[in-house]
């Protein structure tokens, strides 16, 4: 993930997205919460949930730090599941500022 762009993430699930009561997507740095997405932030697929980072959020990551970042949910029979944690590099950019 670059800084300064506007990134899509996905998350596909092995379930249909209909059972899902909470989403929370939690990107962490050195094992600090850096950003957290929720189910209002997400367009929902039949299995499968996206959103995209703004550049202001990508510039809330160090540059050449990993990024850790997993989904968990809630359904709606209260089980609560967890993805696999990720890893993803922030990659730097030459500037800081806000493209409009």
């Amino acid at each position: 993930m670059r800084l300064g762009t506007t990134p899509q993430h996905t998350f596909t699930f092995p379930f249909e997205t209909n059972i899902i009561q909470e989403l929370k997507i939690t990107y962490s740095q050195n094992k600090k919460i850096i950003l957290e997405k929720h189910l209002a932030d997400c367009e929902v697929g039949k299995n499968s949930v996206s959103y995209k980072l703004t550049q202001e959020e990508t510039f809330l990551f160090t540059d050449n730090v990993n990024v850790e970042l997993q989904a968990r949910v809630l359904t709606t029979t209260g089980d609560v599941l967890a993805s696999n944690i990720r890893i993803v590099t922030a990659e730097r950019c030459l500037d800081r500022e806000v493209l409009k």
